[in-house]
């Protein structure tokens, strides 16, 4: 399988929206799937404005963003975003990112946060990240291009009845 890893673009809107909402099936299945849920369904407008201003952090220097191809279409994408404009705070960035279903496992997430902490350099001089604290494999992950634990926030993610440690990590991209 030829994976390609490049930079967001205009066109991949329709693509990131349809993973999202794949994600969002998955977690209803599984209560430890590690992405956050929203209270309801996005819907698609919300999507396209979400997607737009991700667009124009990027053009404006304030995100790095990227995509993961295999098999002809987006499986993965990774995001960092400028923490806050504020001075004191503007040398932080938060990533975000997910693999979808099916292509997990095959080194497409590796590939894609590499591409990722690389762009990141001279735009952001740390990079923190919340994992819920039962995604060992996610927490793998990280660990192993560099990203270092700061704290963990108990119950820091509520699914139901039930409360999710969520461990907070970071990496100065060097």
């Amino acid at each position: 399988m030829d994976v390609m890893v490049r930079e967001l673009r205009w066109d991949d809107a329709d693509a990131l929206i349809s993973n999202y909402y794949s994600l969002l099936d998955e977690a209803k299945e599984d209560p430890l799937f590690g992405i956050t849920q929203p209270p309801q369904r996005p819907d698609l407008p919300s999507e396209y404005r979400w997607f737009s201003e991700l667009y124009a952090a990027v053009l404006r220097g304030d995100a790095v963003a990227y995509v993961a191809e295999a098999d002809g279409r987006v499986v993965g994408m990774a995001e960092v975003r400028r923490r806050a404009t504020r001075v004191e705070f503007s040398h932080i960035g938060v990533l975000g990112m997910y693999v979808v279903k099916g292509y997990r496992g095959k080194g497409i997430g590796k590939a894609l946060l590499r591409k990722t902490i690389e762009g990141c350099r001279g735009k952001f001089e740390i990079i923190v990240l919340e994992v819920l604290a039962t995604n060992t494999v996610a927490k793998r992950l990280y660990q192993g291009m560099g990203f270092r634990t700061y704290g963990v926030l108990p119950g820091g993610v509520k699914r139901a009845d039930r409360y999710i440690d969520v461990e907070l990590m970071y990496l100065r991209p060097v």
